[in-house]
């Protein structure tokens, strides 16, 4: 598996929260989507009991990260933070990232 170039990772709950108040954000089957501009690359993804055990959210936390790669050269800079939903871990692959680059192109996420 890649890495998450240039990206650093949000690790504080203020910078959580701070992202949930202003970002804009959009819901999809999979997952919420949040973004806000910043000229840095930070990055987080979070799953809450409602995906299920650890086991589950863990399995859900690694596919959010797994679409993140394969998209992450054709992003714009900025703060992305991925919430995982109940019924991703019952979506295909495909239906998952399909899900999730809708939902980046609605809040304009993609370079042009």
């Amino acid at each position: 598996m890649g890495r998450l170039k240039a990206y650093d990772t949000l690790k504080v709950t203020k910078e959580y929260s701070y992202i949930y108040n202003h970002a804009k954000k959009w819901h999809s089957d999979c997952a919420l989507v949040f973004y806000h501009y910043d000229t840095t690359k930070k990055v987080g993804f979070t799953a809450s009991k409602k995906v299920g055990n650890a086991i589950k959210r863990n399995l859900a936390k690694r596919r959010l990260r797994a679409v993140f790669l394969e998209i992450q050269d054709s992003l714009r800079d900025g703060v992305y933070v991925f919430v995982a939903k109940e019924k991703m871990n019952h979506m295909s692959y495909e239906a998952l990232k399909k899900g999730i680059v809708w939902s980046m192109k609605k809040l304009d996420c993609f370079r042009e």
